[in-house]
């Protein structure tokens, strides 16, 4: 790495001297760029008009804030009052109160970063002021303030202002490294108060961050942005190499290690992806102004442009892992400093077609976006995930995971997949809660356990973490099918999945078996109003022995030997289920947790015992004009098995062979 010349004078690292240049013509000027950045002067202005309050300790995560008993989000009363809306219940004192005061120290730090550019922008001393009274604020408290972590012990990840070294890292990479770089030549500051800053925040800051090396972790991103940024606020190049250069924990590790050939991130996780690809451009950036270039390292590159494969239906990637809700093209800042630094054709679609803060700074005239090119079906091999399109009337999607195991963000899912069709979600993986209740048992029994995806369950318990293998795939006009593989989910027990999707429906053919007897359930949620099957009408109450039972509702059971239909309702669209029959199955259907456990899923169950077992299934989505399929058949011959699917104007052989090859052959009625 070449030596680094840190500036005397200042901005050096929140922005050039064009990009500022470019900023305050915007303010001066009439239009949509100048709304964008008037927007941070208000929000400046409206700051200084409000009392400045220090909360009395440092915050605390947010996964505390929630019913110890209905595991549902709290709702704030007070300060100090914090309800149960489902109990009713009253919590109150730690660590309930210190989420409203962590709320409290991200307002405060962010009126600073809005009072920073504010003063930049403006020059108004006015702004500054504010600014180092939260700087020297801060300053006298943080070490005062008692160390402390999210799970309330000494543990070295934790901070002062906040419960984690990742929080502290982010906000001083994000608020208070760039505040202090835009306000620190200003008058509102004597040369005692600039050492004040650098000794009683800056420094002992860091040292907390650089007392909990996480290496392969978003942690460690956040970790070495705040690096640069702390080491920039202080003059000290030795940090800023740290946070490259660090073998076990820089930059160059991360990408190295951390993101597959692909460019995903281990954790297999949108949210965590697109929270740790912050982190690198926070970083990318900073350096970047520091004459540093590392925007060229090919990983960096890939993050940005993968999620485009990934996009389903309705534009939202499948939430995969602890993620919420993520879109693939709606990382506009992101895709900004991305596009700036690439000038990459492909990140088009990805821009905003309205003026942003960053579009501004860089100077880029935003016209109207570009739509993302046409994608057929593809396997990313090193992420571990086959996307599956179709063309036709429903516009069908799929995603298929069968890659390496996510760590403490992944989930106990492997060969799960979710089903998008109509511009809608359908088959669903639930991700995490809104909440953050990584604390509960919800989070565990549920929403990273098999039991909540669309997997095969075995012997009611969750899989081991464990990676699948990729045995074929094949992708035409007409179809998209692949085949994989997993034996170390559940020990002595093999299991092949297989999906193939057409213009109109999803085939699923599990294939499993092992050397003693099991229990096997076929899991499937759908988004919906309801759930209906014929062969499962009566109130299921009795033991079950199923992780995450206790999350399943108005669960109905019955058996059969027949075929198995199951309805799932919706406004103007139905699915439909349908499994081939086999001797001895037991079927449930009833509703389990989505984003809450308020919010409620349709799902099916299909029980099975033996040593070996096959589910095949066909999920359909119908409109009022959709003609439905009318029977799917198995069969088996010379160690291959068939599948005859019926419509009304096909029969469509599904055939997979031994090795796991697939051959897909349609014939008209």
């Amino acid at each position: 790495m070449p030596k680094i010349q840190l500036p005397s004078t200042h901005p050096q690292i929140a922005c050039t001297v064009e990009e500022l240049a470019r900023l305050k013509a915007a303010y001066e000027s009439k239009g949509p760029e100048h709304d964008v950045v008037a927007a941070i002067v208000t929000k400046a202005e409206q700051a200084l008009a409000q009392p400045l309050t220090f909360p009395p300790r440092g915050g605390q995560h947010n996964q505390w804030y929630q019913c110890e008993h209905c595991q549902t989000a709290l709702v704030t009363m007070d300060d100090t009052h914090h309800k149960c809306p489902a109990c009713g219940k009253i919590y109150t004192g730690a660590p309930y109160d210190d989420v409203i005061f962590e709320r409290q120290h991200y307002a405060n730090l962010r009126n600073l970063s809005a009072a920073a550019w504010a003063y930049a922008i403006t020059g108004r001393k006015e702004f500054a002021d504010f600014a180092a009274k939260v700087l020297l604020g801060y300053a006298d408290r943080y070490e005062k303030y008692p160390f402390h972590s999210n799970n309330l012990t000494q543990d070295k990840s934790g901070g002062h202002i906040f419960e984690q070294t990742l929080n502290e890292a982010q906000f001083l990479a994000t608020e208070i490294g760039p505040a202090w770089d835009l306000v620190r030549d200003s008058d509102a500051f004597t040369p005692q108060d600039r050492q004040t800053v650098r000794t009683g925040l800056l420094l002992p800051m860091l040292q907390t961050i650089a007392g909990n090396s996480a290496g392969k972790s978003n942690w460690q991103t956040w970790h070495n942005a705040a690096f640069i940024w702390g080491g920039a606020g202080l003059d000290d190049a030795t940090w800023i190499r740290r946070a490259i250069e660090n073998p076990t924990n820089g930059f160059a590790f991360q990408m190295q290690t951390s993101v597959t050939a692909d460019g995903m991130w281990f954790e297999n996780s949108w949210g965590y992806h697109f929270y740790t690809l912050s982190a690198l451009v926070t970083t990318a950036e900073g350096a970047r102004r520091l004459g540093l270039d590392i925007w060229s390292h090919p990983h960096l590159k890939k993050m940005f442009t993968l999620p485009a494969a990934y996009a389903m239906a309705d534009g939202s990637l499948p939430r995969f892992g602890d993620d919420v809700s993520t879109h693939a093209f709606g990382q506009w800042s992101l895709n900004e400093c991305a596009y700036r630094a690439y000038s990459d054709a492909a990140l088009r679609p990805m821009l905003a077609d309205k003026p942003i803060w960053e579009s501004v700074m860089f100077g880029r005239k935003p016209d109207v976006r570009v739509p993302p090119a046409a994608r057929g079906s593809e396997v990313l091999r090193s992420a571990g995930h086959a996307i599956l399109r179709t063309s036709g009337e429903a516009g069908l999607s799929a995603a298929l995971t069968f890659g390496p195991y996510g760590g403490f963000h992944g989930h106990f899912d492997k060969l799960s997949f979710v089903l998008f069709g109509f511009g809608r979600e359908l088959g669903v993986d639930p991700g995490r809660a809104t909440s953050q209740a990584y604390r509960l048992p919800i989070h565990r029994n549920w929403y990273k356990a098999t039991t909540s995806h669309n997997a095969v369950l075995v012997d009611g318990q969750s899989q081991q973490p464990a990676e699948g293998k990729l045995e074929f795939f094949d992708a035409t006009d007409h179809y998209a099918v692949v085949t994989v593989s997993c034996d170390a989910a559940y020990p002595g027990v093999k299991h092949r999945r297989m999906l193939c999707l057409t213009d109109s429906y999803l085939v699923v053919l599990d294939d499993l078996s092992a050397e003693q007897e099991h229990r096997f359930d076929w899991l499937y949620h759908n988004r919906g109003t309801g759930v209906r099957c014929e062969d499962a009408k009566q109130n299921d109450t009795a033991p079950n022995p199923i992780t995450g039972l206790e999350y399943m509702k108005n669960l109905r059971v019955g058996k059969t030997d027949a075929s198995i239909k199951v309805q799932f309702d919706m406004t103007e669209l139905t699915t439909l289920l349908a499994l081939a029959g086999a001797a001895g199955t037991e079927v449930r259907i009833g509703d389990g947790v989505g984003a809450s456990v308020a919010d409620r899923v349709p799902m099916a169950m299909v029980t099975r015992h033996g040593k070996a077992v096959r589910f095949a299934a066909v999920i359909q989505p119908i409109m009022k004009t959709t003609s439905p399929v009318s029977n799917l058949a198995m069969e088996e011959a010379d160690g291959a098995i068939r599948l005859v699917v019926l419509t009304s104007k096909n029969r469509d052989t599904i055939t997979l062979a031994p090795s796991g090859k697939v051959v897909v052959a349609t014939h008209g009625m």
